[in-house]
């Protein structure tokens, strides 16, 4: 059995918490920040148990009070003081009591209002690392520069242009790849967390961390850098740059300002 709507009803109260701590330690400061870290690791741990089989809910409920120990934030590892430790001890005993409330509501619980999004770990992840790189060149321990140069050679279609001029046509171009109906692969920089490989129906631009997606036939990718621009190879690259065709002028130039 899968229990993706309880699972994401578990993530939804993952992000509102987060909003909760950051409005306040927006206000407040100190330790506070540590109760947003924690919300967003548990959000993540949840999305890897986003289309997994149970034989039970009792199965589901075992785990997802397994993956409460399981951490990657260092300020969640290492509390700095009581008042953090407080704060750690306090979301994980509110999840639970959570927990055990969605649980309690299973068969009327209403449709999360979430988009899909799965984090694949283990084999899965490791396949899809593989074939990023086979397929695009990518590793996400170093920049991907297939469009400045000469590697990966084996990539003709290819381009890049600042994200700014690419921002107006974003909309335009989700609809062209089919999202939100379609599932993209994505794989990119994360230093915290074992993998970083996603399955989603958002493109989200760069965020601080440098983001590969690619459908799930590895016939295109988009990749947003720390340098501000957004780079496609394979087969999207003619559409994309008939969508872009006003801002023809600024394709492969990097126009940075510094």
């Amino acid at each position: 059995m899968f229990f993706n709507n309880i699972i994401n009803h578990l993530k939804l109260w993952c992000k509102n918490k987060a909003k909760v701590y950051h409005r306040v330690y927006d206000a407040y400061g100190g330790v506070t920040y540590v109760g947003y870290l924690i919300a967003y690791e548990l959000e993540f741990k949840l999305s890897t148990l986003i289309d997994k089989p149970y034989e039970s809910i009792e199965n589901l409920k075992s785990e997802v009070l397994d993956v409460l120990d399981v951490h990657y934030e260092y300020a969640v590892i290492n509390p700095q003081n009581s008042s953090a430790k407080y704060i750690i001890d306090k979301m994980n005993q509110e999840f639970c009591e959570y927990l055990e409330e969605v649980l309690s509501q299973k068969e009327a619980l209403a449709m999360a209002d979430i988009p899909y999004y799965r984090v694949i770990i283990g084999s899965e992840a490791k396949a899809l690392q593989d074939k990023f790189r086979s397929v695009w060149g990518y590793v996400n321990t170093s920049y991907w520069f297939p469009l400045m140069g000469d590697k990966p050679k084996e990539i003709s279609e290819k381009f890049f242009i600042m994200f700014n001029y690419f921002e107006p046509y974003m909309k335009q171009f989700e609809q062209i790849i089919g999202l939100p109906e379609t599932h993209l692969y994505s794989y990119g920089e994360d230093n915290s967390r074992p993998q970083n490989c996603l399955e989603t129906v958002e493109l989200i631009e760069y965020g601080g961390l440098e983001m590969i997606y690619t459908d799930k036939d590895f016939s295109w990718a988009i990749y947003f850098s720390h340098e501000n621009t957004v780079a496609f190879a394979g087969s999207i690259v003619p559409t994309v740059k008939e969508l872009l065709a006003n801002e023809k002028e600024h394709w492969d130039k990097f126009e940075w300002d510094w």
